[in-house]
């Protein structure tokens, strides 16, 4: 890759989990610090699974930092799904928020995933990117955390 000297710019490929995690921390690092609010420094990454016997039939991606956790991924298997495994892993993941201090949930959905799912568990579409995939469209989706038990 070009660059100006002294700079030298590198592309990894799956980069790793040592690096990621240094990356994410200097980011936060500078965020909290212009936030200047100590109550925002808490973060934590962390998956749920659901599994029947040693068979992983749904799980999560969650990602929690300045008190929102940032749903990543919610996936069911293909042949569980309208068993309601979504509907009890989205309320654990809303307990977990909420045991971890978080305000808000959020997250995206294509058009052709489940962006109606999350509406009808009282999730508000706050954007989208039309035409992304070509011919669907990207949901960013939100839910306000009340104090009271899911």
């Amino acid at each position: 890759m070009d660059f100006v000297s002294p700079y030298s710019m590198l592309r990894i490929t799956n980069p790793s989990e040592e690096l990621q995690t240094e990356l994410w921390d200097l980011l936060h690092t500078y965020s909290v610090s212009k936030l200047g609010d100590p109550n925002l420094e808490k973060k934590e990454f962390f998956a749920i699974l659901v599994k029947e016997g040693d068979t992983l039939v749904a799980a999560s991606l969650c990602y929690l930092f300045f008190k929102g956790l940032n749903l990543q991924l919610l996936w069911v298997a293909e042949e569980k799904r309208g068993m309601d495994l979504g509907t009890k892993l989205l309320n654990q993941i809303e307990k977990e928020a909420k045991t971890l201090g978080a305000t808000l949930v959020f997250g995206y959905s294509f058009g052709f995933q489940a962006p109606k799912f999350y509406t009808k568990l009282g999730y508000e579409e706050v954007g989208m990117i039309p035409n992304y995939p070509e011919g669907q469209n990207c949901y960013f989706l939100c839910k306000k955390l009340t104090t009271e038990s899911p």
